[in-house]
């Protein structure tokens, strides 16, 4: 379960520390290249699906355990949820066509 934890929290910091850098050139020129584009990306789309499938984890085991940790850990959970949907919300409104 650490694990997923892990990598659950990781993408929506990711995103925002690549996005950021990338945006104050940062990056060496990396942000200007295909590999770049696609990285942002993959982390837009999994960032959120991560944050939920922890979040329905979280929730199936604060449901068993029913401790504080367990709750603890769930509320982390949501609030890494909202992160990475708000995150992705920030990145919509950058977006120009």
């Amino acid at each position: 379960m650490s694990l997923l934890r892990l990598i659950a929290y990781c993408p929506p910091q990711l995103l925002l520390v690549l996005f950021f850098a990338g945006s104050l050139d940062l990056l060496g020129g990396w942000n200007q290249t295909d590999d770049a584009m696609m990285t942002l990306i993959a982390l837009f789309i999994l960032a959120p699906i991560l944050a939920m499938i922890l979040l329905v984890k979280e929730t199936m085991c604060y449901w068993k355990v029913r401790g504080r940790k367990a709750l603890l850990f769930m509320s982390l959970s949501i609030l890494i949820f909202f992160q990475a949907m708000a995150v992705d919300f920030y990145l919509l409104t950058q977006v120009r066509m």
